[in-house]
């Protein structure tokens, strides 16, 4: 178990839920949430080889693009020609495919999903956790972690890694869900994101902003970016992988129907993306 917070340092942790068997604590110094049980990397890798996400497969990119394409004006904004980029947790390399014109990278723990980034970048993406990912020192223009960071079991090491691998002044952005939106706030432990051990932390504005400010990056810019969804991807999403739950039963039956299949936007300023330069 963390006797201290990952992140500030501070010892004053409280513990706010059980969930699947997981303690989830609060750190009074900097109020970051976060699972308190150190879970090994073994354990992860173990837990994702048994891990499927129907909302990651090739029908449903039109709504993943949607996210990704905001993000690439907001990278292009930054960096009107294209370098070199990584994806942390780049599942099967939608995100790369949008990049189009950079030098793209990609890693990812699960090979079951990395296979089919690996046909199209080869030995450009890289299998396996983060921390095994080979040190170019200063190579990336560009680093992203969407819906990855939250996975990741060690986040101020991870930070100061892509803050080695990036160039002086180069972009990270990161994208997680925020534990401090009114649906969080109103749901506590029900909140959809709240999934031991798939997701380890749970941060907010300021949290990661001190993440960041931790590991050498100055915050350049942070917004809460809507994303589009299917009607039957709620439901997947309120199941929290329980196969057994109400919501699971409701995604099944609306899966393959044309009411599942309709599309909507969705902004509860329940996810975040922050923006970091790197400091010399």
């Amino acid at each position: 178990m963390y006797s201290s917070c990952p992140v500030s340092g501070g010892t004053s942790l409280t513990g706010r839920w059980k969930v699947n068997g997981y303690t989830i604590a609060n750190c009074h110094a900097c109020s970051l949430v976060f699972v308190q049980n150190q879970v090994t990397t073994e354990e992860l890798a173990a837990h994702y080889a048994t891990v499927t996400d129907d909302a990651y497969d090739d029908a449903n990119v039109e709504c993943l693009n949607y996210y990704y394409e905001k993000l690439r004006g907001m990278i292009r904004s930054r960096y009107a020609k294209p370098g070199k980029l990584l994806d942390i947790g780049c599942s099967r390399g939608w995100f790369l495919d949008v990049m189009t014109g950079w030098e793209r990278h990609g890693n990812e723990i699960s090979t079951a999903y990395a296979a089919t980034a690996l046909e199209r970048y080869g030995d450009r993406i890289v299998i396996g956790p983060f921390e095994d990912y080979p040190m170019r020192e200063s190579y990336f223009d560009v680093i992203t972690l969407q819906d990855v960071f939250d996975h990741i079991r060690d986040p101020i090491p991870t930070l100061e890694k892509c803050h080695r691998l990036l160039r002086p002044g180069g972009l990270i952005a990161i994208k997680v869900h925020n534990i401090s939106c009114l649906y969080a706030k109103l749901t506590g432990k029900s909140f959809y994101a709240v999934v031991p051990p798939t997701h380890l932390f749970y941060y907010d504005g300021h949290t990661l902003d001190r993440a960041l400010s931790n590991s050498g990056f100055q915050v350049v810019g942070s917004r809460f970016i809507g994303h589009l969804f299917k009607v039957k991807t709620v439901f997947l999403r309120l199941s929290r992988g329980d196969f057994n739950s109400i919501s699971y039963r409701i995604y099944r039956t609306l899966n393959g129907t044309a009411l599942g299949e309709v599309k909507f936007q969705k902004n509860l300023h329940d996810i975040i993306t922050v923006l970091g330069v790197k400091q010399a």
